[in-house]
């Protein structure tokens, strides 16, 4: 939908409308899967409809969708990590329109390699990691993915859930490194949504 628009789903923006970057280089993720994303994680916490004040990461996030999806419903604070231009432009639009420049920080870096700590170090509680799918694909101790998980062994132990978003063909083990294990895998047409946690 290049140029086209997404909503929000619920919480304090519900319905509000999302503007998509011009150019086709990013897939947002389907209202129908974000929504069912949404209903995991609300009682996966316990909070059915909205989640708790978490320190949440949108890692290859585009528009913004869930990281803001995540703030409508709740969350304390959203780092968003986007290297395409016009997705960042479109980001911006959308926190713009929300006034969610106080609850957003935007990093213009590699998700791969920065995303798995906020801008001040802390590590997060939850993270949405929605790659290149052809990334995604490499299941593989040296894939990307796999790589991405190791280095939270850097951070600071605290409880994390990390969604990822991958095509419905490809199937993660039930464990990715030492101290993650599979909480959720869920297929939704072409979308795989696999949720891990520490």
């Amino acid at each position: 939908m290049p140029g086209g628009t997404l909503r929000i789903i619920a919480g304090r923006w519900r319905s509000r409308r999302l503007v998509l970057p011009r150019s086709a280089n990013t897939r947002p993720m389907p209202d129908r899967v974000k929504e069912a994303v949404f209903n995991i994680l609300g009682s996966y916490y316990d909070t059915p409809g909205g989640l708790p004040p978490l320190l949440v990461a949108d890692v290859f996030a585009g528009t913004g969708s869930m990281g803001l999806e995540a703030l409508s419903r709740g969350a304390a604070r959203c780092c968003f990590f986007e290297r395409d231009h016009e997705a960042i432009a479109a980001l911006w639009r959308n926190i713009d329109s929300l006034a969610a420049g106080e609850l957003s920080a935007v990093v213009c870096r590699d998700g791969w390699r920065h995303g798995t700590s906020d801008i001040d170090g802390k590590a997060f509680d939850l993270v949405f990691l929605d790659p290149p799918y052809a990334d995604s694909r490499d299941v593989s101790e040296r894939g990307k993915v796999r790589r991405y998980f190791a280095r939270f062994k850097e951070l600071e132990a605290k409880p994390t859930l990390i969604v990822l978003h991958h095509p419905a063909t490809v199937h993660y083990e039930a464990a990715t490194g030492d101290s993650w294990s599979l909480a959720d895998h869920r297929t939704f047409g072409t979308s795989g949504i696999t949720i891990f946690a520490r």
